[in-house]
C-alpha cells in the first residue's frame, strides 16, 4: 500500500538530486571581480593617441559604476580590459582616414570574455574627447558581473 509513494518519493529525491548539478557554475567558469584596465594601443596617428587618457578613464569609471574593482596592479586582476586602435591601410596616419577601436575583455588564463567594437570605421577627423567617451560607456554597459 505504501510502495507507490515510496517508489514516488524516490523518483523526485533521485530527480532533485540529479537536476541539483545544474544549478551549479560549470567547473571552468569563474566569476570576474576585478579588471585591470590597460592603455589603449596601436594609435596610427597621434590624434588618436591623445584619447588614450579619456578612453582609460571612461573605462573605470564604468567598470566601477557596474559594481566592479579595478585593479591597480595586473598581478591583482582577474580579467584584463585591453583597448586596441586599427585603421585601414590605406588611409592610415591620415586625418581624414577611417579607424576602429576595439575593446576585450580577457580572462586571467587568456579566455575572451567580452569583445566590443567602440568606434567602428569612423574618419578620424570626426572623433572628440566626449563623443569616444559616450561610445566607451555605451559599449561598455553590456559588461555585467
Amino acid at each position: 500500500m505504501h510502495r507507490p509513494r515510496l517508489a514516488i518519493l524516490s523518483f523526485l529525491g533521485c530527480l532533485l538530486l540529479g537536476l541539483g548539478g545544474c544549478a551549479v557554475d560549470p567547473p571552468g567558469a569563474r566569476r570576474v571581480r576585478s579588471i585591470y584596465v590597460e592603455e589603449a594601443v596601436g594609435a596610427p596617428m597621434p590624434v588618436l593617441a591623445q584619447y588614450s587618457a579619456i578612453i582609460h578613464d571612461t573605462s573605470v569609471r564604468v567598470l566601477t559604476n557596474r559594481g566592479f574593482v579595478v585593479a591597480m596592479e595586473p598581478s591583482a586582476a582577474d580579467a584584463f580590459l585591453r583597448a586596441t586602435w586599427s585603421a585601414r591601410p590605406s588611409s592610415a596616419g591620415t586625418p581624414d582616414g577611417r579607424v576602429s577601436l576595439r575593446m576585450i575583455l580577457v580572462g586571467r588564463d587568456g579566455t575572451l570574455l567580452l569583445s566590443a567594437d567602440v568606434v567602428a570605421d569612423m574618419t578620424a577627423g570626426f572623433l572628440s574627447n566626449e563623443g569616444i567617451a559616450d561610445l566607451v560607456r555605451t559599449k561598455l554597459g553590456a559588461i555585467t558581473r
